[in-house]
């Protein structure tokens, strides 16, 4: 039996955060100014005062926004360590935290990767994650149209150095963040494919699902970077079953009506269905709802045409809100970032 994705060595390696910067840092990537693991509170408050505040307390383990505290000031450090570690600790078995600068406003860019196993890698380009609340990403879209093309081809380049680095193999995400002087910093690599893999599947026409199978059967791949072209424009809507009207409230019950839009390069991921019923055990999404198109109005106008026909009813979903977003004039001229949300709420 083959597994589909990098060997357990790697997915350790790039799992602890820690250990992924250094391994990053040492590639001449470049890293969020920070420090390495804090093995206790004393050592953690020296840090702090080194690298100043605000800052982001963080945890070496896991993902999805767990164990990640924001810091303004010294008075509030105790408290926010203890706070992150413990959740840590419960949720990823793993108290350890680092501390890193916390860098606002910013845009959180990732790259897309693919890399077999004779060494040949390449980058399907970037999507933007910055429409997000909580930690927790909302709205994804591709090419980011804050990017020239120079800086498009640097954060390119790096992820290519940085999946060599780490020696990797199979589908990947190498997640950074982007300042407005026009800096990017290495954050965190994700070694498997994400929720928003479709986006950059649409703006490229590749089958990342069908490479990273090929690769795993040990199949080289059959194009390099100079053959990536990027065309078009697609979005990604993340389907939750809460209401964002009441702080966010889940919902779970029966579907008793199912509706899902369609039409040319429409598509909607999911697993439910008419007469499923949502638990309330399990993380709130329950599908993506993702649109192409030649130009990005197109797609916003396209997207939120889809999420009109969207009608999933017995529960309570955010597709209106998602709407609002779009119409929204920051997101629409595509300088959001990742505190949009939060300020719109």
């Amino acid at each position: 039996i083959v597994f589909i994705g990098p060997n357990s060595e790697i997915i350790s390696k790039m799992g602890d955060k820690d250990m992924a910067k250094k391994t990053m840092r040492k590639a001449g990537v470049p890293v969020i100014p920070g420090c390495d693991i804090v093995e206790n509170l004393e050592k953690a408050k020296t840090e702090a005062e080194r690298i100043g505040f605000p800052l982001l307390i963080k945890a070496r383990s896991g993902g999805g926004g767990r164990g990640i505290r924001l810091v303004k000031n010294i008075n509030e450090f105790e408290n926010n360590y203890k706070s992150a570690t413990s959740e840590a600790q419960s949720a990823f078995g793993d108290g350890m935290v680092y501390i890193e600068k916390y860098l606002k406003p910013v845009k959180h860019i990732e790259m897309q990767i693919l890399a077999d196993n004779l060494g040949n890698v390449v980058c399907l380009g970037e999507r933007d994650c910055s429409a997000q609340r909580k930690n927790q990403k909302m709205i994804e879209e591709s090419p980011a149209v804050i990017l020239s093309e120079e800086t498009r081809k640097q954060m390119i380049e790096v992820s290519i150095k940085a999946a060599k680095a780490a020696n990797y193999r199979g589908a990947g995400t190498i997640e950074y963040l982007y300042t407005a002087d026009g800096s990017f910093y290495f954050m965190e690599m994700n070694t498997r494919l994400q929720v928003e893999h479709p986006v950059a599947e649409m703006v490229t026409w590749i089958d990342l699902v069908k490479w990273q199978i090929r690769i795993a059967a040990g199949t080289e791949l059959s194009f390099n970077q100079d053959d990536i072209e990027f065309k078009g424009h697609a979005i990604e809507c993340r389907i939750n079953a809460e209401n964002p009207y009441q702080n966010f409230k889940p919902s779970c019950g029966k579907i008793s009506m199912l509706h899902i839009p369609g039409g040319p390069w429409v598509r909607f991921d999911t697993a439910i269905y008419q007469g499923y019923s949502i638990p309330p055990f399990y993380d709130s999404m329950i599908g993506k709802l993702i649109v192409f198109a030649k130009t990005r109005d197109e797609a916003i106008r396209k997207m939120k045409a889809a999420l009109c026909e969207l009608i999933i009813e017995g529960i309570e979903y955010n597709a209106d809100f998602a709407a609002e977003i779009l119409s929204n004039e920051e997101f629409e001229s595509g300088n959001y970032t990742t505190d949009f949300i939060e300020e719109i709420l």
